[in-house]
């Protein structure tokens, strides 16, 4: 098994994440602080839908949810909604 990092906020900003979990099989979001690379979590979270399984611990998990809410029950993105 490899293991491969990836920051998150680097992910905020990244064109294709198809193309950066194309190796994958699975993700794993753990934990953390503050507002730093929340989008970035939430985008990796999209990757479900490529058949990737998602597993997030803590705030990861609560990313998840975000992006649930913002996608399926339709409050919309950005940072303005508190959800």
């Amino acid at each position: 098994m490899v293991i491969q990092w990836v920051n998150a906020e680097k992910l905020e900003s990244e064109p294709d994440l198809g193309s950066r979990f194309r190796e994958v099989n699975g993700i794993v979001v753990p934990g953390g602080f503050g507002y730093r690379g929340i989008e970035g979590k939430i985008r990796a979270f999209d990757m479900p839908e490529k058949s990737i399984p998602y597993f997030g611990l803590c705030l990861g998990l609560q990313t998840a949810v975000i992006e649930f809410a913002r996608n399926v029950c339709g409050f919309g993105g950005g940072t303005q909604h508190r959800i």
